[in-house]
């Protein structure tokens, strides 16, 4: 049984226009009409609809250019205007989500640096919360299982994010998109929730190097919740 998601205590978010105040569920889908599969589209999540995307209103969508050196990823509102753009910098694994229009230079809102597991997800997502004038979050992202069907997200030792990928073989059929839902707890960012299932989705195939970006004084050893992540994986 998947575990509930909790409401944060201060709201987490880089746009505070996509956050919710109570657990809320989307779902984020990877167009396959799209070659370099960097087009995808966010909508609720209605348990007792049909499967069809056009049931529920998207409330964001992403697009990507095949050959883009800087994997550059583009957020937009269901009106088209840019929300934030997901890049690299190098060839480096290390991630930046920034504003747009904001230039190689600008200042990240969130930066996403993936942790060395041969099998599972693993990343911790460095956020400068809008709602809190910019000070750092540190999110955990964990895979649950060898074949990323869950993963969840931890902030500040509370269960804030669960992913599930719908299909278990929806990676492995050409041509064919996976789709996840995603539940959020209360205080939470759905653009934010969304940016880590993209980011989670374009490395699905292949294991990314780990980051050295850490913040100040950040144990080595990683966070106090992986004994308890370890023991999740065992009960789901």
């Amino acid at each position: 049984m998947a575990p509930s998601v909790s409401n944060v205590k201060q709201p987490i978010a880089i746009r505070t226009e996509y956050t919710v105040s109570d657990p809320t569920s989307i779902r984020v889908k990877q167009h396959s009409l799209s070659l370099s599969g960097g087009e995808f589209t966010v909508s609720k999540w209605e348990p007792d609809q049909s499967s069809r995307l056009e049931d529920s209103p998207d409330i964001l969508s992403v697009t990507g250019k095949v050959t883009s050196f800087h994997q550059r990823r583009h957020f937009r509102d269901p009106s088209g205007l840019p929300l934030f753009e997901l890049s690299n910098k190098s060839l480096g694994s290390t991630r930046f989500v920034n504003l747009p229009g904001g230039g190689s230079g600008s200042e990240p809102i969130a930066i996403f640096a993936p942790r060395f597991d041969w099998h599972k997800d693993k990343f911790d997502l460095y956020v400068k919360n809008a709602v809190a004038n910019g000070e750092e979050t540190l999110l955990e992202v964990r895979g649950q299982d060898v074949y990323k069907l869950r993963t969840n997200v931890w902030a500040n030792g509370a269960l804030v994010m669960t992913i599930k990928r719908t299909d278990r073989y929806a990676p492995y059929i050409p041509l064919k998109r996976p789709e996840w839902q995603v539940d959020v707890g209360g205080g939470m960012d759905l653009s934010l929730a969304s940016c880590i299932v993209v980011y989670m989705a374009e490395t699905m195939y292949h294991p990314s190097m780990p980051s050295s970006h850490a913040s100040a004084g950040q144990n080595d050893q990683g966070s106090s919740q992986e004994a308890e992540l370890s023991e999740m994986g065992k009960m789901e």
